[in-house]
């Protein structure tokens, strides 16, 4: 009965001794071993992410995923996504999480890509989340835009061009008949006419070889040549002389320049006087030309008096 109770003693300390090599294993494999820091971070998709999921610093365990939070703003949904972290374990300001797998058949993890800052995250706070490095996530991403693009842009892209090509089939059936007699008739006439054509071309190359380009023309247009760079020559010139001629009266404008502000005093005030005086000087005109008027008019009725003569009933007389 003794022996009964020793082999139960042994193999009770086993199964202890086992349970707790087994929970030091899971706490090794989780990296929960001792006191941790919690931080988060924020992710638009968490496909294969659950609680116990691993978190690794440059593929380094250093803790696992504690929960995952829905969070919506707006018309967007991303997940907030709570870490227990490796106590004093250091993250820089600068660092990114992102969902990776080390292999196709891995399960995913939250692996921390560390930065170059010096300062340090304080736990708690929330570390930049970056985009997805899941093989099978991003497949399935570029295959939802696949499907999208095949959706909305393809299949309205192929309608229309099977739209096209049927309105071309029509038209090609209806007009090809008339399309094809008028290219014969059109290759007809161009064998007819080009044994024409070749020979008066034939013929101006020929009036122009002798007749146009020459050596005496050649020589002319040569001399025509150097005469436009002479006549470039002398209007360059002469705009140099009429800019140095401008110089020098703007040089004499400003020396002068008291002088001719007060021409211009004395100008502006003998406009003013004959604009004060015009209304006069109108006035005596228009009364000069209604006597001069008068004066024709009396001429005209009788013309001696111009010699002092004066009108009669007979007529004029001295």
């Amino acid at each position: 009965m003794r022996n009964v109770r020793v082999n139960y003693a042994v193999v009770g300390g086993f199964v202890l001794g086992m349970l707790g090599v087994l929970v030091g294993v899971v706490a090794l494999l989780t990296g929960r071993t001792g006191a941790t820091d919690t931080y988060a971070t924020r992710f638009a998709n968490v496909t294969g992410v659950k609680y116990g999921t691993k978190v690794t610093f440059e593929g380094f365990v250093i803790g696992q995923v504690e929960d995952i939070r829905p969070e919506r703003d707006g018309g967007q949904v991303s997940f907030l996504v709570r870490l227990s972290v490796r106590h004093g374990w250091p993250i820089p300001a600068d660092s990114r999480a992102r969902i990776t797998a080390s292999g196709l058949l891995a399960a995913p993890i939250v692996d921390i890509k560390g930065g170059a800052e010096s300062r340090m995250l304080p736990p708690g706070s929330e570390i930049a989340g970056g985009g997805n490095a899941n093989l099978f996530a991003a497949m399935s991403d570029v295959a939802g835009q696949m499907n999208d693009l095949n959706r909305t842009g393809l299949k309205p892209l192929l309608q229309t061009l099977n739209e096209h090509a049927g309105r071309l089939g029509d038209l090609l059936d209806r007009q090809a008949p008339q399309v094809l007699a008028n290219m014969v008739a059109i290759s007809g006439d161009l064998a007819d006419k080009t044994p024409r054509i070749t020979a008066q071309v034939e013929r101006m190359t020929s009036t122009l070889s002798g007749k146009v380009v020459t050596d005496l023309n050649a020589q002319r247009m040569a001399k025509s040549i150097e005469n436009v760079e002479a006549l470039t020559e002398g209007l360059e010139d002469s705009r140099r002389k009429l800019d140095s001629t401008l110089t020098v009266v703007n040089h004499l404008v400003a020396a002068d320049a008291g002088t001719v502000d007060a021409s211009l005093k004395d100008l502006r005030y003998t406009l003013q006087t004959v604009a004060r005086s015009i209304d006069g000087m109108t006035y005596d005109l228009e009364g000069t030309t209604r006597n001069l008027n008068e004066f024709s008019r009396q001429l005209r009725d009788n013309p001696a008096v111009l010699i002092g003569g004066r009108r009669t009933e007979d007529g004029p007389k001295e």
